[in-house]
Order: C-alpha cells, then structure tokens, then sequence
C-alpha cells in the first residue's frame, strides 16, 4: 500500500501543496520504474517549478495505478513502449535497475524522448559513449541523475568555493557506507553491474570531482575505497561499504578555510570554518530536474554541469 505522505528529508510532503495549473508546466515527464526510489523522484517533479508530472509505468498496471492516483499524474501504463509512444510525454526519468538502463536509455531515445536517468547511468564507458552519441543524434537531450551536485546547499558551496571563499581546495575526504540490516533485489550484488560503489560510492565520488572542479589526473583503488589526484593539485579520499557505518560526512580543506558536511548529498546544512548555514529545500531530487528541464528548454542536448565528460569521470573511478 502507498503511503498518502512520503517524509522529505526538510519536512512533510503532500501532493496537495505542490500540485499547479499544468499549462504553467514546461516539461511533461513520465517515470519509468515505480520502486522506492521512485517516490522520492515524483516529489522532486512535483516541487519543480518547470515539469509536470505527466506519466508513470511500471510492469505491474495496478501499482501503475496506484502510483498515478496517488500523485495525481495524467497517465498510467504498464507497457514502456507503449508510454514512450504518447505524443504529450516529453522526458523520461529512468528508474529501473542498473543493468537496464543502457537498453532503456536508447529506446526512449529513439522515441525522441527527453532522458534523465539514475546513477549509474550506465555500467561502463562504452554503453555510457553509446547513450551519449545516440542523444547526439536524436537531438535529444540526457542526463545522469546526481542530484548530490543540485542540492541548494551544493550548489552554494560550489559557488563559495568558485569564489575563492575558502581558498584553493587542497584535499577532499567524503564517505558514504551503511551496514545493511535490509535486504535489497539480489541485481544490487553483482559487482559488474552494481555493489555498492555503483549504488552509494557514486555519492562521494561525484561531491568530490564535483567540489574539486577539475579533470581526474589518476586513481587509485582498493576494494570499495578511491585516493583520486587531479590535475589542478586537489586530492580526494572517498570510502563506500555495505559492511560497515561510517560518519557519512564530507571535509573540503583549502588553503583559507575548511566545509564540513553530514549526509553532504542531501542536507540542508554545512560548517563553514565552524560558522554554520543553513538552506531551504523542499526535495533534494528537485534542482537535478529543474536544472535538466531548464536545459531542454534552451535547447540543449547535453548538462554543462552533469555531462558526459562528468559521468565519465565518476565510472573513471569506479574503474569501468
């Protein structure tokens, strides 16, 4: 049964808060994968100022229904060819397993579909080019799904830091690891197409190339830890587990100051050489959607912030 509320990670979430007129909606989204992440995605669309959430699907019509009832969307289906057919649908969100994606990249591609999809994009570098190449000539415009680098917080962070606020970075330590006392779909353990590197070290490993605004010079890798140098002197520590908790917090060091963040990809919150600030923020999967529909509607095909040269540096590091 779906809950009538999902809690926002900045307070309680109700459809009712969030619905407007459509005709004030630019792009009309569809979402493909009702798992859990799904209702998180859906309260990001709904708090954009610039989607409108028109579809969702699922290979079950009943949840499909389910999920449109209770979010208020336009459609429900049970079949993605057939979603991806409908004429009024603009942009997918792609939220199937990893494994998946690749294939269900390409074919809302090829029905001149808009994509945004959730990390990993894809599950090396040749499928990742593939997908890329195939926007290209589709004119269409794709994604990877980070919203660790849209959050408001994030992204005053990256503009303080731009600005020379806390001088030039210098080292990076981010960590994200949680001991499972849950299980999760069996496709999550298979270290070709997942584990946890791909699932929760993407978080850090995209904060730091992110916070470190530069091109990776060389990785090192052991087991589900990375020691990444870049070219502009910056080194990054970045530590995943399943096995163990950690902190799950980041440390920015520059030369005039320091950031310290907990759960750095979704919080509201950081130190800024012990001065704490504070942001707003309804969902953290809003400015990931905003910033992808803004782009549409310039006509781009391609983030410059998350771009295809960003997805493939995270998979630089992840070693595929």
């Amino acid at each position: 049964m779906l809950q009538s509320q999902i809690a926002a990670d900045a307070g309680e979430f109700d459809v009712a808060d969030v619905c407007q007129d459509v005709n004030e909606k630019m792009i009309r989204i569809g979402v493909y994968g009702l798992g859990k992440i799904s209702h998180r995605v859906i309260q990001g669309i709904l708090y954009a100022n610039n989607a409108d959430l028109y579809a969702v699907c699922s290979s079950s019509l009943e949840k499909a229904n389910a999920f449109k009832k209770e979010y208020s969307a336009e459609k429900a289906y049970d079949d993605y060819e057939q979603m991806l057919r409908d004429q009024n649908l603009d942009m997918i969100y792609i939220c199937t397993p990893n494994y998946l994606h690749a294939k269900h990249i390409q074919m809302a591609l090829k029905n001149f579909k808009h994509v945004i999809c959730e990390k990993p994009m894809c599950v090396s570098s040749k499928e990742l080019d593939e997908c890329f190449d195939y926007a290209k000539k589709q004119n269409c415009f794709l994604m990877e799904a980070h919203k660790t680098v849209f959050t408001p917080l994030n992204q005053k962070l990256f503009e303080m830091i731009s600005n020379g606020e806390i001088g030039q970075v210098k080292s990076i330590d981010a960590q994200y690891a949680t001991r499972l006392t849950e299980s999760i779909s069996e496709w999550h353990f298979n270290q070709t197409e997942a584990g946890c590197m791909f699932d929760i070290g993407v978080y850090p490993i995209c904060y730091a190339n992110r916070m470190a605004n530069s091109k990776i010079k060389q990785v090192f890798r052991l087991k589900d830890e990375a020691l990444i140098e870049y070219e502009n002197g910056c080194v990054a520590h970045i530590a995943t587990s399943w096995d163990v908790s950690m902190e799950n917090t980041s440390h920015i060091y520059g030369t005039k100051g320091s950031i310290t963040c907990k759960n750095f990809w979704k919080n509201i919150e950081a130190l800024i050489n012990e001065n704490r600030m504070i942001v707003s923020q309804k969902s953290d999967f809003t400015g990931e959607i905003e910033h992808a529909c803004a782009c549409v509607e310039k006509g781009l095909i391609e983030s410059p912030v998350m771009s295809r040269m960003a997805s493939l540096e995270i998979l630089k590091v992840i070693g595929v």
